[in-house]
């Protein structure tokens, strides 16, 4: 547990919060996220009196359902249903939703779980505010959380080394690079990762999230490479992985739907932007 302000304290998740796990804050008596690990969470749950989730993905909401159990309040996007079943099919294909709902059960002990709703504003304000701003593009629920004016948590706009995602169906770049923009806009004195190098000050800030921004132009700009090759199909461009790189250990059917539906998503903004066309199956450059 590491001291932030004095009512903030940043508790770093299981596997160094990397995915399937997460970096957790306590604000006062609350907890922001639940992914840090079924044993982490249980150690946590005299500590606080209230759950708020930032989003739904598993990674950040697995242990919800043990606040149902201790009889806690837990807060969730409003607009969102919270049963294992629903969840999977916003983010996966119904062929894949039960694949998936194996995968979370056996990795992170993921359950359906019952929640209060919370909108974008304030949802705390003493003695500690806690604002929820909507930052969609990641997923429609996500939200990062700004704790009395100076220290943001960000959820998943993490700033990793791997770089924003969204391969989910509902998954947006325009709407992802517009949420990372607006997080530029406020005076933050502090930034916490829920998954990588976890916390930073005022000098790293604008720096690491410019890089952030960065990876989509990135990762067009592989595309476009790999079509100046030749014309090329969505499944020969997720073969040659260009997002993950062929990391794919965990989960590999799981993952490939990912990476297909960002390459997807990119090849649609290259289409529209007149870099890119379509000729059946194929992707094609445009000279």
């Amino acid at each position: 547990m590491v001291k932030i302000s004095d009512r903030v304290f940043f508790i770093k998740g299981e596997f160094n919060g990397k995915f399937p796990y997460c970096n957790v804050l306590i604000v006062d008596d609350v907890l922001i996220d639940s992914g840090a690990g079924q044993r982490i969470i249980e150690g946590l749950l005299d500590r606080v009196t209230t759950l708020i989730l930032t989003h739904l993905h598993p990674d950040h909401a697995s242990g919800a359902w043990m606040f149902n159990l201790a009889r806690k309040r837990v807060l969730s996007p409003a607009g969102f249903k919270t049963d294992l079943d629903s969840i999977s099919l916003r983010f996966m294909t119904r062929k894949l939703s039960e694949v998936w709902k194996k995968v979370i059960a056996e990795s992170i002990g993921m359950k359906s779980f019952k929640s209060e709703k919370y909108n974008e504003g304030i949802i705390t304000q003493k003695p500690v505010e806690i604002e929820a701003i909507h930052a969609p593009g990641h997923t429609k629920d996500h939200h990062v959380f700004l704790i009395d004016q100076k220290i943001m948590y960000g959820a998943d706009i993490d700033l990793t080394e791997f770089g924003p995602f969204y391969g989910n169906p509902e998954g947006d770049i325009s709407e992802f690079e517009k949420s990372i923009k607006r997080i530029l806009t406020y005076d933050i004195e502090i930034f916490v990762s829920s998954h990588f190098d976890p916390i930073f000050g005022k000098d790293e800030i604008e720096r690491r999230i410019t890089n952030y921004l960065s990876f989509f132009k990135k990762r067009e700009e592989k595309l476009i490479d790999l079509l100046s090759e030749k014309p090329r199909t969505l499944q020969e461009l997720v073969k040659l992985s260009p997002i993950y790189g062929g990391r794919k250990k965990f989960a590999k059917e799981i993952l490939d739907f990912f990476e297909e539906n960002m390459i997807q998503k990119h090849l649609d903004r290259l289409v529209k932007e007149g870099n890119v066309k379509r000729a059946g199956n194929l992707f094609k450059l445009i000279s």
